[in-house]
């Protein structure tokens, strides 16, 4: 998990280790190794990294991970890896002089015979068992157990106190090792310890990870006044966007089905409508319809018994022992468009018809169709499966498998694994979160839903807290460097490709990117220069219902100001270029939310 200028497959490249494979990766490159493809034979595993060691370009490999990787991995890293270890060497006193300086660290060097010597003083020893040292040049260093500290800053170790270490102990066959030495001159030096045999920069090795950088970034972003929480506000112009939300429910209603058309589209006074719909945006459109009750924005009895008629309407597919909802059905008449099963937007819809459960009139509607679903043979090993045309694939690596261990209980599915919740692991939240990163990063674009979704509909569980304060700072510290304001989030668009998948993407070299299909083609792109980044106007009233703030009424008043379309919905969202509207292009998805996120806020005024 790195933003690579190349990624390397080691069996297919180990041949191919020489110095022109590595001549154009740039200063700061991280050579980053998928430790499972390491040899299990420690001689072999180190053949390996000595061949890489020898063809990389030394002043430009400035750091790799180790720090991150479970203990028991750590032996056949270590032969992997060349010795990267370092001398300190506390001192009562700096020499005043730059000449004395350079004469006192040459006599060590030389005593210790590497280069790799840092003069350092100070030496106290921190709560947490690390030292603390201080540079010449007043830069400070924690030395001791490696990985990051209860504030999320790192240690740099294992350190080893020279005094106390055999010359050929093998615990201190560890590439970033710190040997301390404590001397009142250095004439006492005693060079008892392996020196530094592989690639030495002569000054500490910071880490060198996105996700590391992104936490600390992050928390120093969260700082920033425009992130201080604020007391929410529900006006009148809030409540004028509910009503044209609403609009766009009751426009676009199947009277059949109760269903509503996914997205419209006017061009000239013609009307372009979409009437196939998810089981995700069945989701939406109920959810939208609680809301709307919530706001008091029709009749409760109207819009409960249109809920009634839309989960009457819901066709069931029978499958052997299995029972659910397909995947894509006709708004008109409810048939069947597409079969098959998809995980996530299952999920959605169970989360819908659950809270619609604790409205009193759809309590038995609620249950009726609930008790139709039989999903127990869908889940394998803790995860629900979606089913494709020809295959069965496990929904456990997507960002919506957090929110399904969230939703499922309701249907007796209370053993569901969850990616984040098993990556949030470690003994500081600095630990879990910087875990919670690298799963979703292998996961993919991280969008604001289900993300902030989790919050309005069920309350935040621990791993959606951290994540929400990452992509906040993430966001504003974008909005710092470039002064562009973003919203990201999935949505469908007015022009090919049609719809794209946008948001935080810590694995590319970009953070925020916009992907899409372009034929068979994925094509990933920074949304900063993309024609297809998008300002979602869903996420823009996420934002502020969910973390109201200087910030994130900034990126609501910008949803205000352009993405209404009076008489017709509010906008599926803005081009960021220039912030212009999808012109009369709206979705149910765009506006089902945005109903729930003024719920949401209005309740949290109350």
């Amino acid at each position: 998990m790195l933003p690579l200028k190349a990624r390397l497959d080691l069996r297919s490249a180990q041949e191919k280790m020489t110095s022109g494979l590595f001549s154009k990766l740039g200063d700061g490159t991280v050579l980053a190794v998928d430790v499972a493809e390491l040899p299990i034979d420690p001689a072999r595993a180190y053949e390996v990294g000595q061949r890489i060691a020898a063809s990389v370009n030394r002043a430009r490999l400035s750091g790799y991970l180790l720090s991150v990787l479970p203990r028991e991995i750590y032996k056949r890293c270590c032969a992997f890896l060349p010795n990267h270890s370092r001398h300190y060497v506390i001192l009562p006193e700096f020499p005043g002089s730059a000449e004395g300086y350079n004469g006192l660290l040459d006599q060590a060097r030389t005593r210790l015979g590497t280069d790799c010597v840092t003069l350092v003083r100070g030496g106290e020893r921190r709560a947490d068992g690390a030292f603390l040292v201080e540079t010449r040049d007043g830069e400070q260093h924690r030395l001791g157990a490696p990985g990051l500290g209860p504030d999320g800053e790192p240690i740099e170790g294992p350190i080893f106190l020279a005094d106390d270490v055999a010359p050929q102990r093998g615990d201190v066959r560890h590439p970033d090792a710190v040997f301390v030495h404590k001397a009142q001159t250095v004439s006492r030096l005693s060079a008892k310890v392996p020196a530094a045999n592989g690639i030495c920069l002569n000054y500490p090795t910071g880490i060198v990870d996105p996700a590391h950088e992104l936490l600390l970034e992050a928390r120093d972003t969260l700082r920033d006044s425009s992130l201080s929480p604020e007391a929410p506000v529900f006006d009148a112009a809030m409540m004028a966007d509910a009503e044209l939300a609403y609009s766009y429910l009751e426009q676009a209603e199947m009277n059949a089905t109760g269903l509503a058309l996914t997205v419209r589209k006017q061009i000239n006074g013609k009307s372009f409508n979409n009437s196939e719909i998810t089981m995700w945006d069945v989701g939406s459109l109920i959810l939208g319809l609680l809301a709307a009750v919530e706001l008091e924005l029709a009749p409760a009895d109207r819009i409960y018994r249109r809920i009634k008629k839309i989960m009457a309407s819901l066709p069931v597919i029978q499958d052997g022992d299995a029972a659910y909802p397909p995947t894509l059905i006709n708004v008109r008449d409810a048939s069947i468009e597409r079969r098959g099963f998809d995980a996530c937007d299952f999920a959605r819809l169970t989360s819908a018809v659950t809270r619609a459960a604790q409205h009193t009139a759809l309590a038995d509607a609620s249950s009726q169709l609930m008790g139709k679903w039989q999903i127990a043979g869908l889940m394998q090993g803790g995860v629900l499966n979606n089913i494709l045309k020809t295959r069965i694939q496990s929904s456990y690596l997507s960002h919506c498998a957090h929110y399904q261990t969230r939703v499922l209980p309701a249907l007796g599915q209370s053993e569901t694994r969850s990616p984040y919740r098993e990556a949030f692991a470690g003994e500081t939240v600095a630990d879990r979160t910087v875990n919670l990163l690298y799963t979703v990063d292998k996961i993919g674009i991280l969008p604001t839903e289900p993300l902030l979704l989790e919050y309005v509909e069920l309350g935040p569980s621990a791993e959606c807290a951290v994540l929400t304060d990452v992509f906040l700072g993430a966001m504003k510290h974008h909005f710092d460097q470039t002064g562009q304001l973003l919203a990201p989030s999935e949505t469908p668009i007015d022009t090919a490709p049609w719809f794209v998948y946008q948001g935080f993407d810590l694995g590319h070299e970009t953070r925020w990117n916009v992907s899409y299909r372009k034929g068979r083609e994925v094509v990933f792109e920074p949304v900063a220069s993309s024609p297809y980044g998008i300002f979602s106007t869903k996420a823009a009233y996420l934002w502020y219902a969910v973390r109201p703030c200087r910030h994130t009424r900034k990126m609501l008043d910008m949803a205000q100001e352009h993405a209404r379309i009076d008489g017709f919905g509010m906008s599926s969202g803005l081009f960021l270029d220039g912030y212009a509207q999808m012109k009369n292009h709206a979705d149910l998805n765009t506006n089902g939310i945005v109903l729930q996120a003024l719920a949401h806020l209005k309740r949290r005024t109350r």
